[in-house]
């Protein structure tokens, strides 16, 4: 049996259509999968749409199937590598298909990291012991030191400090001449350096800077005072008095007055002193002074019993029933006895006979 082509049929145009068909589907595979200078080239009118991009996998391989003249066109996706056309893949000739598949090509490699320093141990120590210091203090050396509001001594004066009084330091003065201490008279003072003695650590004492001393405050003078202030430890003590020795009511003051010195078994008359007498505060003394040219007189030589002796006296006629106050004093009216006082109002109105005794103790 014979199956060649049916006899008087020429054989080439049907190679000749094979052939065409061939070549037309090996441009449209080339043509769509790759894209090259060649495709560029063809028509510069034609406006091709974009195909997906396709990224291969890092190390993956481009290989192409034997076909005559086939050849990659353009530039390759980084990674990827053309491979000759493999003879023995059994894939037809002419055949365009792509296949990607992993190598062992190494692809970029990431940047090296910084290798991790290892951090110092820290070895912990044992925390140190602190000792505490004494607190400094100064001790008084002198018999007494003043304590002031500054370091100097026109500062106002807050009060005294004794001998061996301990004293806590708080501070010095620029020339460690003053020292501040605590306490003096309930609160912080300024004591001069000489008058104490420092102690403990008193090189850490701070440095301190007052303020600028203060102006005194000026006071008014006193206002005088009309009533009469008495001297403090007056020369004469009252040895005896006030006596009353006789009652009579005749309306006449009489007061005797003994002025001695010397003890009581060899008094001696002093002679230039007067009797300040006041009746309700009027003064009514006389000038009459005491004397010394001769011995005491008597009040009663017929009474040995009430005779009392005198080398002064006073008397008053009209008395009255009043108040009385009495010293003895020097001629220009300085007081140099305590005062006495005594009263004729009401039943003492007898009292008009008094006897006093001034004794000069001092």
């Amino acid at each position: 049996m014979h199956h060649g082509p049916p006899p008087g049929r020429p054989l080439w145009p049907v190679l000749m259509i094979t052939f065409l068909l061939a070549a037309a589907s090996v441009s449209c595979s080339v043509g769509q999968f790759l894209a090259g200078d060649g495709g560029a080239r063809s028509s510069a009118s034609l406006t091709q749409t974009p195909r997906p991009t396709f990224t291969p996998a890092r190390g993956a391989v481009l290989t192409m199937l034997p076909g005559p003249g086939q050849g990659v066109l353009g530039a390759l996706p980084p990674g990827v590598t053309a491979v000759a056309p493999d003879a023995q893949s059994g894939q037809p000739a002419g055949n365009t298909n792509v296949i990607l598949f992993a190598t062992s090509t190494p692809g970029p490699q990431p940047s090296q990291l910084p290798t991790e320093t290892s951090e110092p141990t820290i070895t912990p120590t044992s925390a140190p012991t602190l000792t505490p210091s004494p607190t400094p203090y100064v001790v008084v050396s002198s018999a007494t030191v003043n304590g002031r509001r500054g370091p100097g001594t026109s500062y106002e004066l807050i009060g005294q400090a004794k001998q061996g009084q301990a004293l806590m330091l708080m501070g010095r003065s620029a020339a460690s001449d003053w020292w501040l201490v605590c306490c003096i008279s309930n609160q912080p003072a300024w004591v001069n350096a000489e008058g104490v003695t420092p102690n403990g650590t008193i090189e850490g004492a701070p440095l301190l800077t007052p303020g600028p001393t203060p102006s005194p405050t000026l006071r008014p003078p006193p206002s005088a005072t009309p009533s009469i202030t008495p001297t403090p430890q007056p020369p004469f003590d009252i040895a005896q008095g006030p006596l009353y020795p006789i009652q009579r009511d005749d309306g006449v003051m009489t007061i005797w007055v003994k002025v001695f010195e010397g003890p009581p078994d060899n008094q001696k008359p002093l002679a230039g002193y007067v009797l300040k007498v006041f009746r309700n505060d009027v003064d009514v003394s006389k000038p009459a002074q005491s004397y010394a040219h001769i011995d005491f007189d008597h009040t009663s030589w017929n009474d040995p019993i009430n005779d009392l002796k005198y080398n002064l006296k006073f008397e008053l006629n009209n008395a009255g029933e009043v108040k009385w106050k009495i010293y003895l004093a020097r001629p220009g009216g300085d007081r140099v006895s305590p005062v006495t006082e005594f009263t004729t109002l009401g039943d003492a109105y007898r009292n008009l006979v008094v006897y006093v005794a001034y004794w000069l103790a001092r």
